[in-house]
């Protein structure tokens, strides 16, 4: 599809539709991800207790690029330095820290990483508050608003979820902090399209022209770094 005109994110509507999917972890939820989207970055997923196979790790993601153009690495760890240590590697895709620690929630936007994937997984709170937004918005590093645990969360961890995301969103919205909408899909029916993510935005509080620009005008930026 075409990318069409260029575009900015207090426009009301759009002449054409162009969506990007940021952040899907398998080949089968790619593949389908690939017939809805314009766009789509493949996500390796990295946990680390220590430093990895820096070696080993160059050449997956050399594969990588050339199954699927875009790709980006989610470092999953408690530990902030190892955050630091791959920042400062420098691989050749953007960076996501995948969050829920709190020392690991401010270590990623303090280290300028692409992206802190659902800064609230796993807590009893948002785990991103006036702070840590001030710091995202001065480093340009994006917050991600996943789907997929709500899809496997229970009605009450739903609600508690859904919650954390609109109060993260308020101060997103307030320090003008990068962010996109995402399935971070693991399995192919974890997949959703572009309207269903738009629709999650504005159960958030966005209006229509932001949840857009969380599929357009944000991720487009955030590419553009590749």
């Amino acid at each position: 599809m075409s990318a069409g005109p260029e575009i900015t994110e207090g426009e009301a509507s759009f002449s054409r539709d162009y969506f990007i999917e940021m952040d899907v972890r398998s080949e089968e939820a790619y593949e389908l991800a690939n017939e809805w989207f314009d766009e789509v970055v493949f996500t390796k997923k990295l946990v680390l207790e220590s430093s990895p196979d820096w070696s080993a790790l160059k050449e997956e993601l050399k594969v990588l690029r050339e199954a699927y153009g875009k790709v980006a690495l989610l470092i999953v760890t408690k530990k902030p330095s190892l955050i630091r240590e791959v920042k400062n590697r420098g691989p050749k895709a953007l960076i996501y820290v995948q969050g829920g620690n709190m020392r690991v929630n401010r270590a990623a936007l303090e280290a300028g990483v692409d992206a802190l994937i659902s800064p609230w997984f796993g807590r009893k709170d948002p785990g991103f508050d006036h702070i840590l937004a001030g710091i995202a918005a001065r480093r340009g590093v994006a917050v991600g608003f996943s789907l997929s645990p709500l899809l496997r969360a229970n009605p009450y961890e739903r609600v508690q979820l859904l919650r954390f995301m609109t109060k993260t969103w308020q101060l997103v919205k307030k320090y003008d902090v990068p962010r996109f909408i995402t399935s971070s899909a693991e399995s192919r029916w974890e997949v959703r399209g572009p309207r269903e993510l738009m629709s999650l935005g504005m159960n958030l509080g966005m209006e229509i022209p932001e949840a857009r620009a969380s599929l357009n005008f944000h991720p487009r930026r955030i590419l553009s770094r590749l």
